[in-house]
């Protein structure tokens, strides 16, 4: 609503320096109605106290400003996804439907015009599910028929001022029936000589964080795990799985790693931030694949044939649950200082995620190997697939690892075309193979009494539940307190140096060397990052879809040089129609021919190009070193991924 003229000049004139925060005395109530959410529609009241200085105002009217939710924890981003908020309205008391416009300039904040005397904001929200924006898709709501997923940011206000660890908060749920709802937030007992509402979960108080950083899933069909039952060490852990029918169960094999998972976890960390947690699980065709970090929470979807047995648990349905579970201890509790803020809208300063990130990356398929989830040669064709990327990743001569991470969101959504020039979200892998390097460091220079695991252990003990805050020098004292190195040089290196190449020597820390052959590398096509199609990156600098069409495209490369483009569709490969075998064909007979003719349609034209290449085929593997006395896994990977006893 736009605020009406008359009302304009008296609203930011006379009233324009006047703000109000929350009061800590009083909660903020959400009431969520979720018995749309299969038409994927959610409402909400939210009540929102004003400060006892405001409500004796003598003017007639002043101006409240509410935020929605804009850096919403584990997004890293201001991805906020208010385009979804289809309506808002707000009320004080009696009062009409009371005035509003949004500060120019800043859509997520609503200057609202509030009589006197008013003791509560009353807004009533619209919310539009399963319309994600690029930043904003862990962190939405999502509907369907038999299974749903809430996250309270999508239909919350909160005022100016609020410090959302003081501000104590109430959320009700209502449920379509049959309907149940599993949380972090724990469930509230109704009041004796009260009736709570059909299906209705009141849950007990907490802060604004704890609210916004406690998921809601909930369906229909629903069974829950209790995981590491046998382990002393471990708080309760609960695997809540909701499923499209009632016929759906978790295979006993994959609920046991699960359960290794979290008993490998406690071996590693030593202590945990949390009394209890719950990993929510969605087994949904009707979902997209979807998860998010949280404190005491994770949440998950993926599609049900991909949890049908250990066969067809593979790449990033496999990743996606120890990745999000390690998170816990790195992100959500050791949180970078400069993203550890006191409300959701402050700019966060996201430099860090080359630990947040890229540390989480590397312990959780450090867990996904002690734990069974994945084999260790497993591991080391995760290891080389990373290897290649960030080797053919040109845009490091421009932008740092560093600035990918302080760049993050406005990289996440990818590019089609020449994505290795302005890089992407590199701070996961490349993080990842800078912790794993760490690690190799660490036990080199011990003689393998020290690793990462001490480095674990010391930087995420935890000593309370409420996140804790970090800086990079933090990480450089302890990792100096374990082995003398010069790790400011080398992280500097890795991290905030800007270099025409990959730094590559140090594959010779785990016994091996890279070299080229003449076949593609020892990959199985279900690793998490395989390229697939046709693999030409190391000899033409190209990837090709099965189809012919040109995928990644490197600067410099005998392709490049052919002006080929991102995009292009080979229709045929010298007097050959488009077929991978072709294309395979013509790069072994390269070094007779001297080239590669190629018609290519680009649009409505049909355009001959040639390749002047001769070397036949190239492609760069991860072989042992000369002297190793090993076929796949080095003894140093053997030492890293070998499971912690008791």
């Amino acid at each position: 609503m736009i605020v009406p003229r008359s009302t304009r000049f008296v609203f930011f004139v006379l009233v324009a320096s006047f703000t109000t925060a929350l009061s800590a005395a009083e909660p903020l109530e959400v009431e969520i109605d979720a018995t749309d959410l299969a038409r994927k529609l959610l409402r909400a009241k939210v009540s929102i106290p004003l400060e006892p200085n405001a409500r004796g105002n003598d003017a007639e009217i002043r101006k409240v400003s509410l935020w929605y939710p804009k850096w919403v924890p584990g997004s890293h981003a201001p991805g906020g996804p208010i385009s979804n908020l289809a309506s808002v309205s707000f009320r004080a008391g009696e009062s009409s439907q009371l005035d509003y416009r949004r500060t120019p300039g800043e859509v997520y904040r609503f200057d609202v015009v509030v009589p006197s005397g008013a003791n509560v904001i009353e807004a009533d929200l619209v919310y539009i599910c399963n319309q994600p924006t690029t930043n904003s898709k862990g962190l939405d709501s999502f509907g369907s028929t038999t299974v749903g997923f809430i996250s309270v940011n999508t239909v919350l206000l909160y005022a100016e001022g609020t410090d959302i660890d003081a501000q104590p908060t109430n959320v009700t749920l209502r449920l379509a029936p049959d309907w149940n709802a599993k949380s972090a937030l724990v469930p509230q007992t109704a009041p004796s000589g009260t009736a709570a509402a059909a299906n209705e979960v009141r849950f007990a108080t907490t802060s604004l964080r704890d609210v916004v950083d406690s998921p809601i899933m909930c369906g229909r069909f629903l069974t829950t795990h209790k995981l590491a039952e046998a382990d002393e060490e471990t708080p309760p852990h609960f695997l809540h799985v909701f499923a499209d029918d009632s016929q759906f169960t978790l295979p006993p094999e994959i609920v046991e790693r699960l359960d290794q998972m979290v008993i490998q976890t406690t071996r590693l960390m030593g202590s945990h931030p949390f009394k209890r947690f719950d990993i929510l699980l969605a087994a949904t065709d009707r979902l997209p694949a979807n998860g998010l970090e949280h404190l005491r929470s994770t949440f998950n979807v993926l599609p049900p044939s991909a949890l049908s047995g250990l066969g067809g648990w593979k790449g990033w349905n496999r990743l996606l649950i120890p990745h999000e579970y390690l998170h816990a201890w790195c992100g959500k509790y050791r949180r970078p200082a400069a993203m550890l803020t006191r409300d959701f809208h402050t700019p966060k300063d996201t430099e860090l995620l080359w630990v947040y990130e890229g540390l989480t990356q590397y312990l959780g398929e450090l867990i996904e190997a002690r734990s069974g989830i994945m084999s260790n040669e497993e591991f080391v064709a995760r290891f080389e697939v990373e290897l290649r990327q960030a080797i053919h990743q040109q845009g490091r001569t421009s932008r740092s690892l560093a600035d990918t991470a302080a760049a993050g969101h406005i990289l996440r959504s990818g590019s089609s075309s020449w994505g290795s020039l302005r890089r992407s979200q590199d701070f996961y892998m490349e993080g990842m193979l800078l912790w794993l390097e760490i690690d190799a460091i660490l036990r080199e220079k011990s003689r393998g009494e020290v690793s990462l695991d001490d480095f674990c252990r010391e930087f995420f003990a935890a000593d309370g539940l409420d996140p804790k805050p970090y800086v990079r020098g933090e990480v450089l004292e302890i990792l100096d307190r374990l082995v003398a190195h010069p790790w400011k040089e080398l992280i500097s290196k890795r991290v905030d140096s800007l270099s025409s190449a990959f730094d590559d020597g140090y594959v010779e820390r785990f016994g091996y060397q890279l070299q080229y052959a003449s076949g593609p590398p020892r990959i199985p096509p279900s690793t998490f990052r395989y390229i697939g199609g046709v693999d030409l990156l190391d000899s033409l600098g190209i990837t090709l879809s099965q189809t012919g069409r040109i995928g990644r495209m490197l600067l410099g490369s005998p392709a490049d040089t052919a002006k080929l483009a991102p995009g292009m569709q080979i229709t045929s490969v010298g007097n050959r129609k488009w077929s991978s075998k072709a294309m395979q064909h013509a790069v072994r007979q390269s070094s007779e021919a001297g080239g590669i003719d190629l018609r290519v349609s680009d649009g409505d034209l049909l355009v001959d190009y040639r390749i002047q290449y001769s070397e036949g085929p190239k492609f760069l593997c991860l072989k042992p070193s000369d002297d190793a006395d090993f076929e796949r896994v080095s003894p140093m990977f053997e030492a890293i991924l070998a499971p912690l006893a008791e």
